[in-house]
């Protein structure tokens, strides 16, 4: 099974999956300071479990081949479990974050929304941006989950409950009956 990241430049994505798999050494990604150093698909292997596809950012560092890469990938990859479209915290859904949508809509691509850079952002700001991407998945798409990820690979909140979905959607964390 694969999972992969998505979201415009500088939105976090190197720096989500860095926390994400912190213990796992075999998934090392270069953080840059610059936004858009990611120029190509790079793909971990997550133990035998599954694998990480960390796609190049979109917007204004994109690189010239990315609606070609992208989706080839998304349309032929059978074995992908789950795609992740990062949107930041601090702006909200941006002009290109609602083309990376429409495309995993188009695709009928199931995805989830995962909110970054909480920590940067005030907490009215936050409360705003959040109503707002609740309320455009709610009266605009169709292929995402319902349930939002706020994050901050800074803090690592919210990075435990994003891992456990991860292992589950993978088919590696079932669901515990309660009685």
């Amino acid at each position: 099974p694969q999972v992969c990241f998505v979201g415009r430049s500088n939105v976090g994505k190197s720096s989500l999956i860095r926390a994400l798999f912190s213990l796992t050494p075999e998934v090392e990604v270069r953080v840059s300071k610059t936004p858009g150093h990611t120029k190509k698909m790079n793909f971990f292997n997550v133990g035998k479990y599954f694998t990480l596809v960390d796609m190049p950012g979109y917007g204004y560092h994109a690189p010239q081949d990315f609606v070609e890469m992208v989706e080839a990938y998304l349309q032929e990859r059978q074995n992908l479990k789950r795609t992740f479209l990062l949107v930041d915290g601090l702006v909200g859904l941006q002009k290109t974050d609602h083309i990376g949508i429409e495309m995993l809509e188009e695709f009928g691509i199931p995805y989830v929304l995962v909110v970054t850079k909480i920590d940067r952002a005030s907490k009215g700001l936050l409360l705003k941006n959040v109503l707002d991407i609740q309320q455009f998945v709610e009266e605009k798409t169709q292929g995402c989950f319902p349930q939002l990820f706020l994050v901050s690979s800074v803090e690592f909140s919210g990075i435990h409950l994003l891992r456990c979905f991860i292992a589950h959607v993978t088919g590696n964390l079932p669901i515990a009956e309660t009685n």
